[in-house]
């Protein structure tokens, strides 16, 4: 079934743009997560009126273990590539993520962006 509210072409948007960066994977479904990706997590919104919400993205940039030096600066790169991009990376820290009992060392940023219908 395809989503076409405004909330999932919202997800669908960044996805897309995310996308474009060389040699990244995108995912939005946490069952295919996998070092060297960024994670596009459920959003939390505010809605001004019926067809206009701020949604804030969690998103995670996940890395190889160990979380050494060398996982911090693949990291970095990542998000320094979404700075330019031109999305609205609000904030971001250091942070592990469990995947399958493995911790791995991530980032997470929140993105903002509005969302509209015509």
């Amino acid at each position: 079934m395809a989503y076409t509210d405004l909330f999932n072409e919202a997800i669908d948007d960044l996805s897309s743009t995310l996308g474009t960066i060389s040699g990244l994977r995108v995912i939005t479904d946490p069952r295919f997560i996998a070092p060297n990706c960024v994670f596009i997590d459920a959003p939390s919104f505010t809605a001004w009126n019926y067809n206009i919400v701020t949604m804030d993205f969690p998103v995670s940039i996940v890395s190889a273990g160990p979380g050494d030096l060398n996982a911090l600066r693949q990291i970095l790169s990542i998000a320094a590539s979404l700075l330019a991009k031109n999305v609205a990376v609000k904030s971001g820290r250091p942070t592990q993520l469990d995947v399958g009992g493995v911790q791995l060392p991530a980032y997470d940023l929140t993105i903002s962006l509005q969302a509209q219908t015509a």
